[in-house]
């Protein structure tokens, strides 16, 4: 890892930037919060927040019904655990859980929960798709998010917003008299959801250059982005939508595909995602050059 940090040094506006996003998203909602309470009226603020209360509900339940999955054995994916065993003893990390879902698209996301083992989820139409290096260059990628603590950031940053958002869309459906504080939870909600996204998109770059370093084949992500990416392309949309919710932790997004704006985009365009890839590749194959006498 010390030879990965030369080679590829930390991006210090990226770090930064990411910084700004993660302070300022719950800042943003925490006062808007406030300010319904002190200046709407007294039911618009009350329905808020059981339009947030709501959220937080239908949020535990989601979590609990992830939670009843079991990892698969190593006997089951005896080649995938060996992998993520040797990288996690490279990278000095614990080894995640390993779920090999039945899912056709071919993607790849991380969990983690306090107080509880990091989970490593990985689709069988990914593990069908790619070369061992290039699933290892995925299972890196992972990693990466796993030690920079990506999961655990994530979920506290648009929790708020997201309870808000869901909690009003549902409340929604209830009775018209319940649509002002609603409305406003969503709006409020969407806010936070613009700047949650900013963040996906920057941790999204910092994982691929954890990644390339952990492995030392960013080349070998870059074809595995591609690979998957053409893939999706040929799998039906209704069949995307039903995992799109997870969009903010995949290797790849599956929902709201070329939609033509960046605000909303979970991840940075595919194109610079490889373009820096192979930069980083140039860059090590340079340095792998003898030197001149």
């Amino acid at each position: 890892m010390a030879r990965g940090r030369e080679l590829f040094p930390a991006d210090r506006g990226l770090q930064a930037r990411m910084v700004l996003a993660a302070v300022v998203t719950p800042l943003l909602v925490i006062a808007a919060v406030v300010a319904t309470v002190l200046v709407m009226p007294h039911k618009v603020a009350i329905y808020l927040l059981i339009a947030g209360a709501f959220g937080v509900i239908l949020a535990i339940r989601a979590a609990m019904a992830q939670a009843s999955t079991s990892p698969v054995s190593v006997e089951r994916a005896p080649e995938l655990h060996a992998v993520t065993e040797r990288l996690c003893t490279a990278a000095s990390l614990p080894k995640p859980d390993i779920y090999l879902e039945s899912e056709r698209q071919p993607n790849s996301w991380v969990v983690a929960r306090p107080r509880r083992r990091a989970e490593l989820h990985v689709t069988t139409g990914l593990v069908d798709l790619l070369e061992p290096a290039e699933l290892d260059a995925v299972i890196a990628h992972e990693l990466a998010h796993l030690a920079n603590r990506d999961a655990m950031v994530m979920t506290v940053v648009s929790g708020p917003g997201a309870a808000l958002q869901e909690g009003g869309t549902r409340l929604m459906s209830f009775h018209f008299w319940l649509a002002p504080g609603a409305i406003l939870a969503i709006a409020i909600g969407w806010v936070s959801r613009l700047g949650t996204n900013a963040l996906s998109r920057y941790r999204e770059l910092a994982a691929d250059a954890g990644g390339a370093a952990l492995t030392g084949h960013p080349g070998a992500l870059a074809s595995a982005l591609r690979k998957a990416s053409g893939c999706l392309d040929q799998i039906p949309t209704r069949d995307l939508r039903a995992v799109a919710s997870r969009d903010a932790f995949h290797l790849l997004p599956v929902g709201e595909r070329d939609t033509g704006t960046r605000l909303t985009a979970t991840h940075p365009d595919l194109e610079l995602r490889i373009r820096r890839l192979e930069e980083m590749e140039r860059r090590l194959h340079n340095a792998r050059l003898p030197s001149p006498h």
